[in-house]
């Protein structure tokens, strides 16, 4: 966005004062709509000194000028040259502007435009304060482009932040809006077109929809057996641990592979009860790379162990297995002790705390910068990385917004590496396979219900997922609207 203003403003010509006129009155509008719908009694704006302090004096102009009441609490010192000109009109309105919080907002809406998205350091002195009443007064709050506090590019709260129940971003939504602890903040999002000018593929990440995916799921033809859709190879559970493997094969027989094959330890035989009966299942929990090479995929990991002996066969699968294969949860432990990428075609599947283990770092730092952390993945393969707004990298970055919290329940994880390994085994690539699969079960997990639900009711509801994936088209989670 950075890139989008400075060529239409220095290229272009179009003047900064007029990009910032667009954003204030686009803000207005969503405020205004709150105010009506929420009976507020005025609106509270919270201007910095610079162009989003601006943007928040266009907006107290135009509801100044539409009857609304409104006051203005600003910063003193030195303001940006637009900022400044946009308040004396404000002051010329008769708009009341001051430095002190005020209280008695009850009822009150507030505009959070004190900070952009160019936050790099942690908030201090009145930025710091203002946040803090902010928060304090218990007023709805929408923030201009990024609630104060929120780093833009990352989602990391810088210190404290603003609790938004609506953000307006200024002609994209920013990255942090998907990224860490930004996306609890952010609220409902909001997107104003300001007429920026793209000279170029500027966007770092590609929010997937429901086109997407459907464009990229296998086609079933009316010709089609079982041998075309895929024969996954699962080594997985343990005698101790069998539930994972149960749950990763019954979920790739609903996705629909044609083939399925268990390989697990004899010791755990009696403990597949709940196994779907058109798994096929080999009682031998030690298999060759080589045995493995007749599968079109394979899936590795979830329960299979982490004594040496098993961390050292899953190291020899993730090397020398010659057919596409994604690796979770056991696999992913054994690829810590000395991360190096396969020869051949992999993916893997980390939650925070494992992704944390293979990068060498804390689980806080892969959540601070989820973005990175995924990045840095992807050098190993490509990777998806769980948690709210799930990201894939591989050629570039995706950002999966199907789902909901009632997805944090055990077994979870497994039932998406089920879907994966599926997709793997019927010709997707691994990217493809990656964030397909985030999507379908992401929505499997909404059609499932509220929590509490388990796994198994994910797994139930993956035929329904596969079959609702073209009708979920907008998936960025804002409505638009136009300055």
């Amino acid at each position: 966005v950075r890139a989008m203003d400075a060529h239409s403003i220095q290229e272009l010509g179009v003047s900064s004062m007029a990009l910032m006129e667009l954003a204030g009155r686009g803000v207005s509008v969503e405020a205004a709509r709150w105010v009506r719908q929420a009976a507020v009694k005025g609106v509270c704006v919270f201007a910095g000194r610079g162009n989003n302090g601006g943007d928040g004096y266009v907006v107290a102009r135009h509801l100044h000028i539409s009857g609304i009441p409104v006051r203005v609490v600003g910063m003193g010192g030195e303001h940006s040259p637009d900022c400044a000109a946009n308040r004396a009109v404000a002051e010329k309105l008769g708009i009341k502007v001051t430095e002190e919080i005020p209280g008695g907002l009850e009822g009150w809406l507030v505009v959070d435009a004190l900070l952009g998205t160019g936050l790099k350091e942690a908030l201090r002195g009145g930025v710091l304060e203002r946040v803090v009443a902010i928060n304090d007064l218990g007023c709805p709050v929408i923030s201009v482009d990024m609630p104060t506090g929120i780093c833009g590019e990352t989602g990391r709260v810088l210190g404290d932040a603003v609790r938004a129940d609506a953000t307006v971003a200024i002609g994209r939504v920013k990255l942090g809006a998907f990224g860490g602890r930004g996306a609890d903040l952010v609220g409902e999002l909001v997107v104003v077109d300001i007429g920026l000018v793209d000279n170029a593929d500027q966007h770092v990440a590609l929010v997937v929809d429901g086109e997407w995916v459907a464009q990229r799921l296998p086609a079933r033809l009316p010709s089609a057996h079982k041998g075309n859709h895929g024969h996954l190879g699962v080594v997985a559970g343990s005698a101790d641990k069998a539930g994972a493997a149960v749950l990763l094969c019954n979920a790739a027989m609903r996705s629909g592979c044609g083939l399925v094959t268990l390989l697990i330890d004899p010791g755990a035989r009696g403990r597949l009860s709940n196994l779907r009966d058109e798994v096929m299942v080999e009682a031998n929990g030690s298999p060759t790379p080589e045995q493995l090479e007749r599968f079109d995929a394979v899936a590795v990991g979830p329960g299979f162990g982490v004594d040496p002996e098993s961390q050292e066969l899953l190291r020899a699968l993730w090397h020398d297995v010659p057919v596409p294969g994604v690796f979770d949860a056991d696999g992913l432990t054994a690829l810590s002790v000395a991360p190096a990428a396969s020869r051949f075609q992999r993916c893997i599947t980390p939650h925070p705390g494992e992704a944390a283990r293979i990068l060498g770092l804390e689980t806080s730092a892969v959540q601070g910068d989820r973005f990175q952390a995924c990045r840095q993945l992807g050098a190993l393969a490509p990777a998806l990385l769980k948690g709210r707004n799930t990201l894939v990298f591989g050629d570039e970055m995706y950002i999966n917004r199907t789902g909901t919290p009632a997805l944090a329940t055990a077994g979870s994880g497994d039932v998406l590496t089920g879907i994966v390994g599926a997709l793997l085994a019927q010709g997707l690539g691994s990217v493809e396979s990656l964030v397909c699969g985030a999507f379908v079960h992401g929505l499997a997990g909404e059609l499932a219900g509220e929590a509490p639900i388990v796994a198994g009711d994910v797994i139930e509801a993956l035929p329904g997922s596969f079959r609702a994936v073209s009708s979920r088209t907008e998936m960025m989670g804002f409505q638009p609207l136009l300055g």
